[in-house]
């Protein structure tokens, strides 16, 4: 997942190591009596050519010469320190991760190891297990890292990705929500990568709500025709949902956000589009599903379904304003929200939506929440007309489905032009 910078190893291994040449003598300096801080000058001798090889870009060699330092007896605290933190660098250059991973793990093991260094270590050793996909080290390390104080986001944020593919889903939902929350409070955004891990985990684990949550916020952050699907699928398929009055509903939306209709979903829309009176939007869904109506095997009864809502869209479109005026008439406002569906079939968005809005104000609307579910849509695709379509979607209520589709016409919305 994560490649640590071999400049930056290298760095880390060298810091703090007292010159060969400014060691104490091996008689003056026994392993009780050397200073804390230095190397005596048996170790300092190896350890001195092995960094000299490190720099020089031969790191098998360097090995060799930390072999000569691990070889000898009674080594301080601080030269077995050393001696892990140059070795871990050296087999990294050499391609020995797991080898550097061990080495790091045992530099950590030193009390002499604190601070912002040994933090520098914990992401090393991290970063190095991750890369060699052993989990359960990295997972040993992550959460003393971060009591450490260790604040790196890029690991903060692959701690939950871990948990996750290692099993633990409860703790990966646990620590991925937490995230969520802090980058919510900053204003910042959530990474596609993180919820994912959310959603994933979450179902595992079988909790629809907080994998729904999850979906919910993917189409925002990187909306795409799967996530998409998988979202309405769900809002589609949950108890209470008017399916058979909504679904024309549901295509919409589906269209909108850029998903494909199968040959018989176009077909499906359009005869429900016939069916509710909006003929010239039935003739437009099977106008753009051509591709997939040519693959579907009952060819006649497509070009009886074509002929008819031909000549209804037709019919339709020459009586428009003859419809309006009789709308503009009626006492109640049902007839001018269905025109302005038919204006917005044929492109005229900004007339529907003030046909709709007059049917709106006139009263008497049969089901006034999914009357402004359809406002919203028609204001949904309008630049400029974000606000007004989230106030439509707000105004739709209920249990049996239509305020669901709002609140995703709404997620579609901070993506799309109008909501910008």
């Amino acid at each position: 997942m994560m490649r640590l910078d071999l400049a930056a190893a290298l760095a880390l291994a060298l810091a703090g190591l007292t010159p060969a040449g400014q060691a104490q003598p091996a008689a003056a300096a026994s392993a009780a009596s050397a200073p804390a801080n230095t190397v005596r000058q048996e170790y300092g001798k190896p350890l001195q050519a092995a960094q000299e090889l490190l720099r020089a870009g031969a790191a098998k060699e360097a090995l060799l010469k930390i072999d000569e330092a691990e070889a000898l007896p009674s080594p301080t605290p601080f030269e077995a320190l050393m001696v892990q933190r140059i070795k871990a660098a050296a087999a990294f250059g050499a391609g020995d991760i797991p080898g550097a991973v061990r080495a790091f793990e045992l530099a950590l093991a030193s009390p002499l190891l604190a601070g912002a260094e040994r933090r520098a270590v914990q992401e090393s050793t991290i970063r190095l297990a991750v890369q060699v996909k052993d989990l359960p080290r990295a997972l040993r390390w992550f959460k003393p890292y971060f009591d450490d104080g260790g604040s790196d986001s890029e690991l903060r944020s692959l701690y939950p990705q871990v948990l996750g593919v290692s099993g633990d889903h409860a703790a990966a939902v646990r620590e991925s929500q937490a995230l969520v929350k802090a980058n919510d409070a900053a204003g910042k955004p959530t990474s596609e990568s993180l919820l994912r891990t959310l959603g994933a985990s979450a179902n595992e684990l079988g909790d629809k709500p907080t994998y729904q949550a999850a979906l919910e916020r993917l189409v925002v952050v990187a909306p795409s025709s799967d996530y998409w699907a998988d979202l309405i699928s769900r809002v589609n398929a949950r108890d209470g949902f008017a399916d058979e009055r909504l679904r024309l509903d549901v295509y919409r939306l589906m269209q909108a956000v850029g998903m494909v209709l199968e040959g018989s979903e176009s077909v499906d829309m359009a005869e429900r589009a016939l069916a509710a009176g909006q003929p010239i939007e039935a003739k437009r869904a099977l106008e753009q599903a051509a591709g997939p109506l040519a693959k579907l095997k009952d060819q006649a009864g497509l070009q009886k379904l074509i002929a008819q809502v031909g000549k209804a869209a037709a019919q339709d479109s020459a009586t428009l304003a003859e419809s309006e005026r009789s709308a503009l008439a009626a006492s109640e406002g049902n007839a001018l929200v269905a025109l302005g569906l038919a204006h917005w079939s044929t492109g005229a968005a900004d007339k529907a939506a003030a046909l709709m809005a007059q049917g709106l104000a006139k009263g008497g609307i049969r089901r006034p929440d999914e009357a402004n579910l359809r406002l919203g849509m028609v204001l949904a695709g309008i630049n400029g007309r974000g606000d007004a379509a989230r106030s439509a979607f707000a105004a739709v209520g209920g249990g049996d489905g239509a305020a669901d589709l709002a609140r995703l016409w709404t997620l579609h919305l901070r993506r799309s032009p109008a909501g910008k």
